[in-house]
């Protein structure tokens, strides 16, 4: 069975090979980018306590070993009409709130969809107590059983189950070629 540590060394190996790309729109992860440490076992009981709810084990045990990247990813205009942009997108609590908190809005707003995706997975929305974004647009949705963590992809009301467990979704979003 593959860890979350496991993950972690595979991922960063790929970063290191990875190539960037002059031609495509939108941010791209940079060469040699690592996982910076992730955060101890007291931080994430604040951060339970902030969200209002118990997180998932394996979000506990990514939370330990993930913290967020070490460089900044990168967004190339093709074009060349705008100039270079740097952003982080791997969102780090309490710091990042304010700059995520449009995701739970859009699931809020679009819940039909969201739920529609999750009950397609095979998950029972009535048991969902909240929402963590993780990553870009991807939202951990937690549920009363903390053995469950899928991630679904938000972007208005285009929603979809990026992976049925934080694993999966890991995998799916940066072991993809």
């Amino acid at each position: 069975m593959i860890t979350i540590k496991d993950l972690k060394y595979k991922i960063e190996k790929r970063f290191q090979k990875i190539q960037l790309y002059n031609d495509i729109c939108g941010y791209q992860v940079q060469p040699n980018t690592k996982f910076l440490k992730g955060i101890s076992r007291k931080e994430i009981d604040e951060l339970q306590i902030l969200f209002g709810f118990d997180f998932p084990w394996e979000y506990k045990e990514m939370l330990l070993i993930l913290g967020s990247l070490d460089t900044l990813e990168i967004s190339i205009d093709p074009d060349g009409e705008e100039e270079i942009k740097f952003d982080n997108f791997f969102y780090q609590y309490p710091r990042d709130i304010e700059k995520s908190k449009w995701l739970v809005e859009d699931i809020n707003k679009f819940k039909f969809y969201a739920e529609e995706a999750l009950i397609e997975a095979g998950f029972d929305v009535s048991k969902i107590v909240g929402y963590i974004p993780i990553y870009s647009h991807r939202v951990l949705v937690v549920f009363e059983n903390k053995y469950l963590s899928p991630v679904i992809s938000v972007w208005g009301s285009d929603i979809i189950v990026y992976g049925n467990n934080i694993k999966e979704y890991l995998k799916n979003d940066f072991l993809q070629v």
